[in-house]
């Protein structure tokens, strides 16, 4: 995905894309010089129901 006339960055240049490690997806984010780079990141799940879904927000909430 690239920015257009709207911006916020320069037309043409990189807003976002995806992109796979060892047949792993990753999504990667453009935020511009206002957002510094830093080890931080977001994990994405890919569910198909709200079974699936709620098994893991069961998982991943514990220990709170």
């Amino acid at each position: 995905m690239r920015y257009g006339e709207a911006g916020p960055g320069p037309k043409g240049s990189v807003m976002g894309g995806t992109f796979y490690l060892d047949g792993q997806e990753f999504k990667a984010l453009n935020g511009g010089p206002q957002f510094k780079f830093s080890p931080a990141i977001s994990l994405f799940i890919t569910c198909e129901t709200q079974k699936e879904i709620d098994e893991f927000w069961e998982k991943l909430s514990e220990g709170e």
